[in-house]
């Protein structure tokens, strides 16, 4: 009976010490304001490129021991915007297209979203990482790169790169001759800052 006794009590003790050691996974919310998202559109396999910014509705990172391990951000891509069009005509009917049914079809999709699933760090705050990207209400995994920076004071700085095979998502999914003229996939360039 002592024994028994004996043997629960170690166990609780090694579990209360297990518990107290236990890295601590935080959230961090991302600061609207100050956060940026970079889309680049190519042409004729990368011959020229359109660019341009999205605006980013809500996010939050999970952050144990300084790296990242999850978090997710919804994307307003009712903010689509171009940057390298002077042509303010141009410019607009650009951004018309992309806002289109044969495009990202804002009207009906108004946000896009990304889960962050699994990470691997790789040191220097550099990670591999992969999650579920929603667009057009299609939900596809996706593998991607980035890196977390600490910036002091609960505040840290995640950059994200990836590749996105735009036909998965039925954005001009359709053949046409403009269709055949774009590349298949669209670059997203993502820095959060994210605070307590």
């Amino acid at each position: 009976m002592i024994m028994k006794r004996n043997i629960l009590g170690m166990m609780l003790i090694a579990l209360v010490v297990l518990f107290a050691f236990k890295p601590i996974k935080e959230s961090y919310t991302a600061d609207l304001k100050i956060s940026t998202l970079k889309w680049t559109g190519y042409h004729l396999a990368k011959s020229y490129e359109h660019n341009g910014n999205i605006k980013l509705k809500s996010g939050s990172l999970n952050i144990e021991e300084g790296n990242l391990v999850g978090g997710s951000f919804v994307i307003d891509m009712t903010s689509i915007t171009n940057n390298d069009l002077e042509n303010e005509d141009k410019n607009a009917k650009l951004v018309e297209d992309l806002k289109s049914e044969e495009f990202f079809y804002v009207e009906k999709f108004p946000t896009a979203k990304m889960v962050i699933k699994k990470v691997k760090n790789s040191g220097e705050g550099k990670y591999t990482a992969n999650g579920d990207l929603t667009i057009r209400g299609i939900t596809k995994p996706i593998e991607f790169e980035g890196s977390l920076t600490d910036m002091g004071g609960g505040k840290y700085k995640a950059t994200v790169k990836m590749e996105v095979e735009r036909t998965q998502y039925e954005v001009m999914y359709g053949w046409t001759v403009e269709n055949a003229m774009l590349s298949g996939e669209f670059l997203m360039e993502i820095e959060i800052f994210v605070g307590k």
